[in-house]
């Protein structure tokens, strides 16, 4: 049989797997075998990171949303406290609508996340003293990063969901729920946590008395005014404030050093000077959206849940005049 002939039966056999080199069966199970390995790698590598951020935002939040509910009793005098979660959330709103796209852009997901746990850390560093400039400085920096700080966070979390799944059959949604999912439950738990520490910090060293009573005034009957003689609101002392804060800014920092450790940043992570240009766009993409019927339609349920945060924060930590440490 000519050279000829044998070029053109090769492929013939090649279509049946029959007679090809064992060496080359061998090269292409090796391949098979390594993706395999490098999907596997790569799934560990978005469990990983997920647990680390999620740690990270743990330690990180435990302290905040500690010190949040504490505000209107622990910050009251002259109102230090409750201004400066309304100077949070309002420089949240303007950074929500017009730094997101240009921060990420500019630095990636993980620096911004990082930024924003050393801002979370200045807030919570801002309670030891009560110091209006200083409050009002720490409130509007975390307001500033915490819309890109939210933004980056969600990407984050998107991203690492969509590389998983890449690796498996699994149902996209599915899977990125069950990504937002872990990190809900680590979310939650802040509240759960901090509550606690505070308990435990501000209640040390204090006698209980069996006869303490709720006042008649407590629940509807509430009045602001009231509590201004409410022996049970005094603020704590400036040992238990050190302590408190302390506790929660050490864990902020820990959650910070963690994080730059051990979070991977993410590789398409895009770092343009877009500018002011990237500010305009932002606002004209926040406007176009609320032309989608669907997103017209999850501004109620996002109007009850910033009335509801403030309200569990502020109201029914004063509504009972009850000790400060049983807050939360």
């Amino acid at each position: 049989m000519t050279e000829m002939e044998r070029d053109r039966l090769l492929p013939d056999v090649a279509v049946n797997g029959s007679g090809q080199n064992p060496c080359i069966n061998e090269n292409d199970g090796h391949l098979r075998l390594t993706e395999q390995l490098n999907a596997r790698a790569l799934r560990k590598r978005c469990i990983w990171n997920m647990f680390i951020f999620s740690v990270c935002y743990f330690l990180t939040f435990t302290g905040f949303w500690a010190l949040s509910n504490l505000q209107s009793t622990m910050n009251a005098a002259g109102n230090i406290g409750d201004y400066s979660q309304a100077v949070i959330y309002v420089t949240s709103m303007f950074s929500s609508l017009f730094l997101p796209k240009m921060f990420i852009e500019k630095f990636g997901c993980k620096t911004l996340l990082a930024l924003g746990t050393l801002a979370c850390c200045f807030t919570i560093a801002s309670n030891m003293y009560l110091n209006w400039g200083l409050m009002m400085t720490a409130s509007a920096v975390a307001g500033l990063v915490n819309g890109p700080y939210i933004s980056a966070q969600t990407l984050y979390i998107d991203e690492l969901a969509t590389r998983f799944q890449s690796t498996i059959s699994g149902n996209l949604e599915f899977i990125m729920a069950a990504f937002f999912g872990v990190f809900m439950f680590f979310m939650e738990s802040t509240q759960v946590w901090g509550n606690l520490i505070s308990y435990f910090v501000l209640s040390s060293g204090n006698s209980s008395d069996g006869n303490a009573s709720v006042p008649s005034e407590c629940g509807i009957n509430f009045f602001p005014s009231n509590n201004e003689s409410n022996k049970n609101l005094d603020p704590p002392s400036e040992d238990k404030r050190l302590l408190l804060t302390g506790i929660f800014l050490a864990m902020g920092l820990l959650a910070f050093l963690i994080l730059l450790a051990l979070l991977e940043p993410l590789k398409n992570d895009v770092k343009a000077k877009s500018g002011c240009r990237s500010v305009g766009h932002q606002l004209i993409s926040s406007v176009r959206q609320l032309q989608n019927p669907q997103q017209l339609l999850l501004i109620p349920l996002t109007l009850y849940i910033g009335l509801e945060g403030p309200f569990y924060a502020f109201d029914i930590t004063q509504v009972c005049h009850f000790f400060l440490e049983f807050f939360g």
